[in-house]
C-alpha cells in the first residue's frame, strides 16, 4: 500500500515471504516437543499459531499430530505458508483479533512474532481462545555468537537504519516474565545452525524486515557482506548458529 507505515508489523514482510520461506530456520525437535508437553496437549487438540508467516512452527506441531490454525495478517506469507503443505489451516487474522471461538483452543504459540504484538491486546485475545487450563508458548531463534556472528552485526548496524529501531526479543521476553497476567513461566534454550553458501547467506540477510526497510545502500551492502563471508568460510560455507528460546506459560483472569 502506498504511503504504508515501513515499521507497521502487519506489512513489513510483504515482499519478502518468499526469500522469509527458502532461508529462515526451523525449531529444534526437542524444543518442540517440550512446548508440547509443558501445554499438556492430547492428539489432535486445536493449537493455534499467530504470527506463523510462511507456516515453519506450524508445520511442526501438526507433524506431531496436532490440529492446527496458523494466523497471519500477510496474506503474502500465507500464500508461502499454503504452499508448503504440511496440515494446517491457513487464515488471515492478528493476534488481537484472531477471529477463533471462545475456549477452543489447548496451545497459542507465537515463533517469531510474539515482539511484534500489542502484549496486553494480545494475552486478552489468547485468554479469551483458550480453554480452561491452556498454555502459551513464545519462542525466538536467537543469532548465536563467534567470530562471523560478529562481523555479521557489524554489517548489520552499519547499513541498516531500523536494525536498533525494532524492539527486540529481549524486552520482550522481559515484559512477559513481568507481565500481572502471565503464570507458571518455564524456560528452555536449546542450540542449533544453519550452513549457508553465499547465495544462501544473502538471502537470510534479505529476508530480515530491517535489511529491506532500512538499507539504503544494496550494492554497499551486499559488498560488506561478501567481504565478511570471504573472511570467515571454509569450503565455500559458513556456519550460521542460533539459540532457540522458548517461554511457555498461563494467562491469569483479568484482575
Amino acid at each position: 500500500m502506498p504511503g504504508a507505515d515501513p515499521l507497521d508489523p502487519r506489512r513489513r514482510f510483504e515482499s519478502g515471504a518468499l526469500r522469509y520461506a527458502q532461508h529462515r530456520p526451523g525449531y529444534p525437535g526437542a524444543l518442540v516437543d517440550w512446548v508440547v508437553a509443558e501445554a499438556r496437549l492430547g492428539p489432535g487438540e486445536l493449537v493455534a499459531d499467530v504470527g506463523c508467516g510462511t507456516g515453519i512452527f506450524s508445520r511442526l506441531l501438526a507433524d506431531r499430530g496436532l490440529r492446527v490454525v496458523g494466523l497471519d495478517p500477510s496474506e503474502d506469507m500465507l500464500e508461502q505458508a499454503r504452499a508448503a503443505g504440511g496440515g494446517a489451516d491457513y487464515r488471515r487474522a492478528e493476534a488481537a483479533r484472531t477471529g477463533l471461538a471462545d475456549g477452543t483452543v489447548g496451545l497459542v504459540t507465537a515463533a517469531q512474532a510474539f515482539h511484534w504484538f500489542d502484549l496486553d491486546e494480545a494475552l486478552a485475545e489468547f485468554h479469551r481462545i483458550l480453554r480452561p487450563g491452556g498454555h502459551v508458548a513464545a519462542v525466538w531463534n536467537i543469532r548465536g555468537e563467534g567470530d562471523f556472528m560478529g562481523d555479521y552485526d557489524a554489517v548489520l548496524r552499519r547499513h541498516s537504519s531500523q536494525y536498533q529501531v525494532l524492539d527486540r526479543w529481549e524486552a520482550t521476553l522481559e515484559a512477559l516474565r513481568r507481565h500481572p497476567r502471565v503464570l507458571a513461566a518455564r524456560d528452555r534454550g536449546d542450540e542449533h545452525a544453519q550452513r549457508f553458501d553465499f547465495e544462501a547467506l544473502h538471502g537470510r540477510a534479505w529476508s530480515s524486515s530491517y535489511v529491506r526497510h532500512g538499507v539504503a545502500d544494496a550494492p554497499a551492502f551486499d559488498s560488506d557482506l561478501r567481504a565478511v563471508f570471504d573472511r570467515h568460510a571454509r569450503d565455500g560455507a559458513i556456519d550460521f548458529p542460533y539459540r532457540t528460546a522458548a517461554l511457555v506459560f498461563q494467562i491469569a483472569n483479568q484482575g
